[in-house]
């Protein structure tokens, strides 16, 4: 009876040698779209570039391989170390805003501060370790929902911190309707996980949530007299800015533009859900930096004085 030529014999060295060239082919090897399983088939115009059947050591060691998720990690991965130096620097150390230890403002641009830097290490658990099982991929997947959550809650507490500092009153009315709404959100997206991600209803109500600091933006706009009032004419371009560049993202990623039209083309760089990391780092850190500008100003403009 032949042997079998897939069973090594122990002290076959060639045997052996064979079996690590599998195993490391096994580690690394990318897939095509087609090769994957269901769970992991969110975007079919994104062809190739698949990991699948990963350990948790294998996806770590994919962090210095390419694929199609190393953009995604690696973008937030450096976005949660950019606000991890705005805290050193700028917070903890406050050699850039020595002003801010004087200011109650100081913790709010703090819980900002934390917040995005548990957002962004939430994405990156998720897209670094969702390829090992439909489990660990839901388990991820929450654990995504909760940071964006927790991200989108350090925004809002922050900017209406700092925009209704002389409205106190209605700024704790809205304070305590964010918090109620993305509580019951985060809450309502952990027990149906498996139910929205093909269908984009996670991204569809966070960006409704979002779009939900509109109302106390205009609210905001009236208290304070609107475009003649000089705080308005400071602050409200910046907020356009802000939203602007969170609409680039949701947009490219619930339309899956530019893959869409280009299928396999932006497997590896320039997809839609890149763009979407890009797009909300970028809106974090401009919202951020102007934050410290908004505590300066008023800071120099004191409620007192208007």
């Amino acid at each position: 009876m032949d042997k079998n030529p897939l069973l090594c014999e122990p002290n076959n060295i060639s045997c052996s040698q064979k079996s690590k060239i599998t195993d490391v082919d096994k580690t690394f090897r990318l897939y095509s779209f087609d090769m994957i399983p269901e769970y992991l088939q969110s975007n079919p115009y994104i062809r190739t570039g698949y990991r699948h059947g990963l350990n948790f050591k294998g996806c770590l060691t994919s962090l210095i391989h390419l694929n199609n998720e190393s953009v995604n990690v690696w973008s937030h991965l450096i976005g949660a170390g950019l606000f991890i130096y705005f805290f050193l620097h700028d917070i903890y150390i406050g050699k850039a805003i020595p002003y801010m230890l004087s200011s109650t403002s100081y913790y709010f641009v703090l819980f900002y501060t934390f917040t995005i830097i548990i957002c962004m290490l939430c994405s990156v658990v998720f897209h670094l370790f969702n390829c090992i099982s439909p489990r660990h991929c839901d388990d991820f997947l929450k654990v995504d929902l909760c940071g964006i959550g927790f991200g989108i809650l350090g925004c809002y507490l922050c900017g209406l911190h700092l925009t209704f500092e002389c409205y106190e009153n209605w700024r704790m009315r809205y304070v305590t309707i964010i918090i109620g709404i993305m509580f019951i959100t985060v809450i309502y997206y952990i027990h149906g996980v498996k139910r929205y991600l093909s269908q984009n209803i996670h991204v569809i109500l966070f960006m409704v949530i979002s779009l939900f600091g509109i109302l106390p933006a205009l609210h905001w706009y009236y208290l304070h007299g609107g475009w003649s009032n000089q705080f308005v004419q400071y602050f409200l371009p910046k907020l356009i800015i802000f939203y602007g560049l969170l609409s680039i993202g949701v947009l490219a990623y619930l339309t899956k533009i530019p893959e869409r039209f280009f299928p396999g083309y932006f497997d590896i760089l320039f997809s839609s859900h890149q763009i979407w990391h890009f797009a909300t780092l970028a809106a974090f850190i401009w919202w951020y930096r102007n934050g410290i500008l908004l505590m300066h100003y008023r800071l120099i403009n004191p409620c007192d004085a208007q």
